[in-house]
């Protein structure tokens, strides 16, 4: 052998403890041929049958009997021989070479898992420990070859944590936002990254690669004239895009201060509600290659778990979940799957909570996603039987196409594209500014007074007499009108002439809102009711008549009179009967049976508000709600309807409870 590439003990106690940032690439380049060198000298060794004298490289801690090399430049991995001669056999000619090791951070800043980037190789790729305990974790290696078995991996295993003990540590975070590092305090994570203040030891992951590239940085930053242009041009183009910019700028300081509610725009298809929405996403997002579309949250017909992980994601900054795609001809099974998401999101803003409980595997109660900002929605309608109490829990703005509330003309034109820079410039400023404060929450507290003290006077105005249900919504719209506060104090503008463009027409949104919920209170409390006195007047007045079970007109209710069922008798015409068909149902319950359209038919003649405003689609679900039909557990797509034969058809029905319109 050539003693000019002999390993020396100081050599060894390099290998695999330096990460790759820190070894210049000339030493990387000398010792390769010797960790090579050392390895032929191994194997010639071996095959002479002659005892090693000194083990290679290091010991993997935890898996007795193997020792490892591991560096950018290769590595190997060596079991020790068990016989009459001891020895060590070459098992890997590779070992995993780690180069960091990161610490996620949960949301009580402990320690919540852990990730190392690791080189196998020609690929760097960053793992979580979880991952590489399964097998499913080593399959994007395409140069692990000999990793095959359990027992393999599990010494691999042993390996990476051994280096990764003698790295520093690299704080990873699992949303946007901001955080407290600990030994570098309160830092704002942009989705690409980057951190304010800036070259902070911290990593974000689970960005989603459209999201990331809109989040860096643009070329230059907007001077203080192009700012306040920006917002002078927003505020002459609609005053809902100025009030989703201040929900906007509100949500950048969720962390500091939540707001416990949820800010939906309900306006007609082509009204600007997306173009309003993105005024707010454009503080701390641009989209590339092209400025539209935006890149929103998540669409709103996307699956449950996608919504609620994306919003999970985004904490303390403006969010979007566009394109809520609900029209009067919905079905009822896209009405209750929009219904379920307003649920879990509203619900889980308004009350502070997660958006959907999780447990591990051994039913451990496991952290779940959490609403981290002001969700923004965006609705061409929202569901008709939608619960009160998600309206007390949001603010809502209905928008018209024409009447100027988005001047999407002018967005659609560009005036859209040439805001991109000045906002980009503001959402900076604003996360810096609040970095500045010492005592933020107090900070925020004031503002939102304030803002509640501006709007209140409009909102007198607007709803003289205000229900107590609307009292928690005002408060809400005062904490989200409070964005524009923080706007002001970086532009060197006046929050009052702001808000003063936003809180006139926004008072006359809420007293529709207002409206609505006293509608839905109404409706929801005594829908039941109102079924039953409106099918009940409708066969008393011939204006509807009972069948039996085999379609035919008669009087087969027992205990009910033949103008209770809406039936006369004719002598040797028989039985007859006006208005649509109800079918007594016996062996259903008993039950009364109706087609969906023949019911609605008969509630809008009613004139009825607590029932006339439903839809053929929409009904079935409401009735089901209120107690009034039978459930049908046989068809999980079919919940509010039944298939019955009578007599040779064999129609589709509400099987209603008779208990509800007759007393027994």
């Amino acid at each position: 052998m050539d003693e000019a590439i002999e390993v020396t003990d100081e050599d060894l106690a390099l290998v695999g403890t330096t990460p790759a940032s820190s070894v210049r690439p000339l030493a990387l380049a000398k010792r390769a041929p010797r960790l090579e060198a050392r390895r032929a000298d191994l194997d010639e060794r071996d095959n002479d049958g002659e005892p090693e004298a000194r083990p290679p490289g290091r010991p993997v801690i935890g898996s007795a009997g193997w020792r490892y090399e591991a560096d950018e430049g290769g590595g190997a991995v060596w079991k020790v021989r068990r016989g009459k001669v001891t020895g060590w056999d070459l098992v890997l000619d590779w070992a995993p070479y780690v180069s960091e090791r990161l610490v996620v951070l949960g949301d009580d800043g402990k320690s919540a898992g852990r990730y190392y980037t690791i080189t196998i190789g020609a690929d760097t790729l960053t793992k979580s420990l979880a991952d590489l305990r399964t097998a499913d974790g080593w399959n994007d290696f395409s140069d692990d070859s000999g990793a095959a078995s359990r027992a393999t991996r599990e010494v691999l295993l042993n390996i990476i944590t051994d280096q990764g003990k003698r790295l520093p540590r690299i704080y990873v975070v699992t949303h946007t936002g901001w955080h407290r590092l600990p030994d570098l305090g309160l830092t704002y994570i942009y989705a690409d990254g980057r951190t304010y203040p800036a070259n902070r030891s911290a990593r974000i992951i689970g960005a989603p690669e459209a999201l990331r590239r809109a989040a860096a940085p643009l070329e230059r930053m907007a001077t203080d004239s192009e700012c306040r242009q920006a917002l002078h041009d927003i505020a002459t183009h609609g005053w809902a895009p100025l009030m989703a910019l201040s929900v906007g700028a509100r949500s950048l300081a969720y962390t500091l201060r939540p707001v416990d509610a949820a800010f939906v725009f309900d306006a007609a298809p082509n009204s600007g509600k997306t173009s309003a929405a993105n005024t707010a996403r454009s503080l701390v997002l641009t989209p590339r290659p092209k400025a539209w579309p935006p890149v929103v949250t998540k669409g709103m017909n996307s699956t449950v778990t996608d919504i609620e992980c994306a919003i999970d994601f985004e904490g303390d900054m403006p969010t979007l979940l566009d394109d809520m795609p609900l029209t009067r001809v919905s079905s009822a099974a896209e009405v209750r799957d929009i219904e379920k998401k307003l649920e879990l999101i509203i619900r889980a803003a308004g009350n502070a909570t997660e958006i959907k409980g999780r447990r591990n595997r051994d039913l451990t109660a496991k952290p779940g996603n959490r609403i981290r900002s002001i969700p923004t929605l965006a609705a061409q309608m929202l569901p008709p039987s939608m619960q009160e109490s998600l309206y007390r829990r949001s603010v809502v703005a209905y928008l018209s196409r024409d009447d100027g509330d988005v001047d999407w003309r002018w967005y659609k034109r560009g005036g859209g594209e040439r805001l991109t820079v000045p906002l980009r410039t503001i959402g900076d400023r604003i996360i810096a500014h609040l970095a500045s404060i010492e005592k933020a929450g107090a900070y925020l507290e004031e503002l939102e007074a304030q803002a509640l003290r501006q709007l209140t006077p409009h909102v007198q105005a607007a709803i003289p007499a205000c229900s107590d249900p609307m009292e928690g919504v005002i408060a809400a719209s005062g904490a989200m009108l409070s964005g524009l506060g923080l706007v002001a104090a970086v532009t060197g503008l006046d929050m009052t002439e702001l808000i003063d463009v936003v809180a006139p027409p926004l008072a006359q949104s809420l007293a529709k809102q207002a409206a609505r919920i006293e509608e839905q209170s109404t409706a929801q409390d005594s829908v039941a009711t109102a079924v039953a006195e409106v099918l009940r007047n409708a066969l008393a007045h011939g204006h509807a008549h009972i069948r039996d079970e085999k379609g035919v007109i008669t009087s087969v209710v027992p205990g009910r009179t033949e103008q209770d069922q809406g039936v006369t008798y004719r002598g040797g015409k028989g039985w007859e009967g006006k208005g649509p068909a109800v079918y007594w149902l016996p062996q259903r319950g008993p039950a009364l049976g109706i087609t969906t359209s023949n019911l609605n038919m008969l509630l809008k003649a009613s004139g009825d508000s607590r029932v006339n405003s439903y839809v053929d689609r929409s009904l079935p679900d409401a009735l089901l709600q209120a107690g009034a039909i039978y459930r049908n557990t046989s068809q999980k797509d079919r919940v509010a309807t039944h298939r019955v034969r009578v007599g040779a058809d064999n129609l589709r029905f509400l099987l209603l409870k008779p208990d509800l319109v007759w007393e027994f």
